[in-house]
């Protein structure tokens, strides 16, 4: 069994709406968590404890690092600032896990980033932190990475001579 990782797992976000002008932004990530939960209440009858299930949370909390300039950063904040919906795509780039027609697995949803940290310390790059509420429940399936968003993610081989 071969293990994922993680470096693999990449975050695109978009707002939702340019969903009709723009193709989805890579924030360059030093890491991310995609959570799931569910309350659960227990009621003690006199036959046994039964469960009531509440509704699914989902939530992405993100790590990432400041480009100059960069465009996601200041999205990414001005949707925060203005409670703007955003889509995000979790897409896994591994070439092994492609479909038949050259699609990556992703995960897709739609909601609202509720908190947004911008981190400089001396030392260190200039860091975002960023929190994802999702609303409704997270679609899986199959995403397309534009050949730009590949370039980003990692450059592939190019040989000595000019490319046309």
């Amino acid at each position: 069994m071969e293990m994922m990782q993680g470096k693999n797992k990449v975050l695109l976000f978009r707002r939702l709406a340019d969903q009709n002008t723009e193709a989805a932004k890579l924030a360059f990530q030093t890491e991310h968590t995609f959570s799931y939960s569910r309350s659960l209440d227990r009621i003690v009858t006199k036959d046994g404890t039964i469960v009531k299930v509440g509704e699914l949370e989902s939530e992405v909390s993100i790590e990432a690092i400041q480009a100059k300039d960069d465009p996601v950063r200041d999205m990414l904040r001005n949707a925060v600032l203005k409670g703007e919906k955003l889509e995000l795509w979790e897409v896994t780039v591994d070439e092994e896990l492609k479909d038949t027609d050259g699609k990556y697995p992703a995960v897709y949803c739609q909601g609202y980033a509720d908190s947004f940290e911008d981190s400089a310390g001396a030392e260190d790059e200039s860091t975002v932190s960023l929190n994802f509420i999702v609303e409704l429940e997270p679609q899986f399936g199959f995403a397309t990475l534009t050949e730009e968003q590949e370039q980003a993610v990692q450059y592939a081989f190019r040989d000595t001579t000019a490319a046309i």
